[in-house]
C-alpha cells in the first residue's frame, strides 16, 4: 500500500519499478477519486491497469497521439497549475528522468519546488514517482527536501538518513557520483523464431528470455491468446524488431559510457528496455557520438 500525501502536499515515491508501483497505486484509488496521470508509460501499458476513459491522462511523448503532451517542464507545470485551480483529487507524475535528460536536473528541481508551492493552498495531492537508478543520490536528496518520501509497505526505498549520509559521502568524493545505481542486465540478440518453429510454447519461452534481460515485452503477451497463429507471429515479429533495435542501441550506449557519459547512459539503458522512444534515443545517441 502506498501512503498517499495529505491534502496540499507533494510526496516522492521511490520504487524499483514505476510500472509495478503504478499498478499498486491504481489498485487503491477509488473510482470516485478525481485523478490526473502524467506519465512516460504508454497508453497500451496503462490500459491494463486503469480505465483511461475515467481519468485525465497525459502521455509524456513526442509521438502524435490524442493522449500525448509535449515532454517539457513548462507544459507539465502549466497543466498541473491549471488542474489544481478547482476541485480536489490526486495527481500522479512520473518520467522526471526523461525531462531531466531534455532540460537538465536544475530545471527539474525548480519544477518540483514550483508545484510544491502551487499545491499548498489547494485540496490536491501530488505523487512524484521515481525509479531507483534514474537519478544519483545527490539529486534524489534535493528532490526529497522539497517533496518528502512516501512510505510503501513491503517496498524498499531510501530513508532520509540514508540519503543524507550518501550525499555527504558523495560531496567529499566527487568520483563516486554514480554509485548505487541499479545494475542493468546486458542485452543480447537471440535467434529469431522461424514461422515453422513458432508455437505457444516457443513464444512463452522467448517472452521469459526477454524478461530475464529486463525488457518490457508486455505488448507481446496478448499473442499467447490469439486464435490465429499468423496474427500471433506477426506481433512477435514486430516486437522482435524492437528488441533488435534496443540491443544495437545498448551496444552503442556502452561506447558512450566509455566516453564518460555515465549518468545519461543509465537513463537511456533503462528507457530502451521499455521498448518505447527508440528512434528518439537513437537520434540523441547519434548526436552524442558524433
Amino acid at each position: 500500500m502506498i501512503e498517499i500525501p495529505k491534502t496540499g502536499r507533494v510526496g516522492t515515491l521511490i520504487s524499483s519499478s514505476v510500472k509495478n508501483i503504478f499498478e499498486s497505486f491504481t489498485g487503491q484509488i477509488s473510482e470516485s477519486e478525481n485523478l490526473m496521470i502524467i506519465t512516460r508509460l504508454s497508453p497500451r501499458r496503462l490500459i491494463r491497469h486503469i480505465d483511461l476513459n475515467s481519468v485525465d491522462f497525459r502521455w509524456l511523448s513526442i509521438e502524435d497521439s490524442v493522449h500525448s503532451i509535449d515532454p517539457s517542464l513548462e507544459h507539465v507545470n502549466h497543466l498541473v497549475n491549471s488542474k489544481i485551480l478547482e476541485n480536489e483529487g490526486v495527481i500522479w507524475i512520473d518520467g522526471l528522468e526523461y525531462l531531466a535528460d531534455r532540460q537538465g536536473f536544475d530545471a527539474v528541481h525548480s519544477f518540483v519546488r514550483n508545484i510544491v508551492d502551487s499545491v499548498g493552498s489547494t485540496k490536491w495531492k501530488i505523487i512524484i514517482a521515481i525509479e531507483i537508478g534514474t537519478f544519483n543520490d545527490i539529486e534524489i536528496a534535493q528532490i526529497i527536501r522539497e517533496s518528502p518520501i512516501i512510505n510503501v509497505k513491503a517496498e524498499k526505498i531510501y530513508s532520509d538518513e540514508e540519503i543524507i549520509e550518501n550525499e555527504n559521502e558523495e560531496i567529499s568524493n566527487k568520483e563516486d557520483l554514480d554509485v548505487k545505481r541499479i545494475k542493468v542486465t546486458g542485452l543480447k540478440l537471440l535467434t529469431k523464431i522461424s514461422r515453422e518453429g513458432f508455437t505457444q510454447k516457443t513464444l512463452r519461452e522467448r517472452i521469459i528470455q526477454w524478461r530475464d534481460m529486463n525488457l518490457d515485452v508486455s505488448i507481446l503477451e496478448p499473442a499467447l491468446k490469439f486464435q490465429n497463429p499468423d496474427d500471433a507471429y506477426k506481433l512477435y515479429s514486430e516486437v522482435e524488431e524492437l528488441v533488435r533495435i534496443a540491443v544495437e542501441l545498448d551496444t552503442r550506449l556502452d561506447i558512450l559510457k566509455d566516453r564518460g557519459e555515465t549518468a545519461k547512459v543509465f537513463a537511456y539503458k533503462y528507457r530502451i528496455r521499455q521498448l518505447t522512444g527508440l528512434d528518439e534515443i537513437s537520434r540523441i545517441v547519434d548526436t552524442l557520438l558524433s
